[in-house]
């Protein structure tokens, strides 16, 4: 990235495009085009989202695909967006992202959210309206674990006496917090290296970033320390302007985002491939992509 800003890519986890090949195909041509941040959700059952998978189609498991995806590709970074936090005992998920990023020295982003779809939490037996507390436990845990191993602590239920977690945690793996909501800002301010948001105007990210800034102050965090990030559903179509990509960011970036999640939600996988030739193209054309 010659410019400093970063793009990344959702990658095809759900429906008729969550098979190997498909991923494969799909991550290599991003690749070829001079994508190296590559992410994937988090969801237990389907329903409710025709865009993406129908309620009896697949929706893949995170930690499992960026395994593969890191098996395709060398030179990538990996991250999650979101991990529910709640759907996953925390000792239990932080030991998963370990082994992720011992096993693949990758830089790894893992973004977390609270969640919001009731229905897995039922079908979880995880109770909704738990979902922030034990949200900032793991937030809590993950930090204790990371950055001090060899101390003993307690977090709510989680009792840790200095020793016995290996794969350790370490620099390659980071906290992004997930949310558009004050509550998500807070968390940020507290632990988040980072903060991404989903699809917010720019007039909501300067406000957003603005009230971060206060909590920053509050929590006596730099904030200058915090990457800035943003998730950005996109339609890049024939008819798009070449300028597309840049016409878009450009007012984002002028606000202090310098991370991009683009997302291409498609089931036609030539439409999708197709789409990265445009983002690429428009990505180099505004010098955004190298």
């Amino acid at each position: 990235m010659s410019s400093g800003i970063r793009l990344g890519l959702q990658v095809p986890q759900a429906g008729p495009n969550a098979v190997a090949g498909f991923v494969k195909e799909f991550v290599h041509r991003a690749h070829d085009g001079g994508f190296t941040m590559f992410w994937v959700g988090d969801h237990i059952l389907m329903g409710g989202f025709a865009h993406r998978a129908k309620e009896h189609e697949m929706f893949l498991e995170p930690l499992v695909l960026l395994s593969y995806i890191a098996g395709e590709l060398e030179d990538i970074e990996l991250g999650t967006s979101v991990l529910i936090v709640p759907y996953r005992n925390a000792f239990s998920l932080a030991k998963s992202i370990a082994t992720l990023a011992h096993l693949t020295q990758r830089q790894v982003a893992i973004g977390i959210g609270v969640g919001w779809a009731e229905h897995e939490f039922d079908a979880l037996g995880v109770p909704f309206r738990a979902r922030g507390r034990q949200t900032n436990e793991f937030c809590e845990l993950f930090a204790n674990l990371r950055d001090k191993p060899d101390e003993a602590w307690r977090v709510g239920s989680y009792e840790y006496k200095g020793s016995g977690f290996e794969p350790r945690l370490d620099a390659r793996t980071n906290i992004w917090i997930g949310g558009n909501s004050a509550a998500a800002r807070r968390r940020v301010a507290r632990w988040g290296d980072a903060w991404q948001p989903t699809g917010l105007t720019v007039e909501a990210m300067r406000t957003g970033l603005a009230e971060l800034r206060e909590f920053c102050d509050v929590t006596e965090r730099d904030f200058l320390e915090i990457e800035i990030g943003l998730r950005l559903r996109i339609r890049p179509t024939p008819e798009a302007s070449p300028h597309y990509i840049g016409d878009l960011l450009g007012p984002y970036i002028d606000a202090g985002v310098r991370d991009f999640l683009l997302e291409i939600n498609t089931r036609d996988r030539q439409r999708a491939l197709e789409s990265i030739d445009r983002v690429v193209a428009s990505a180099q054309l505004a010098k955004l992509l190298a």
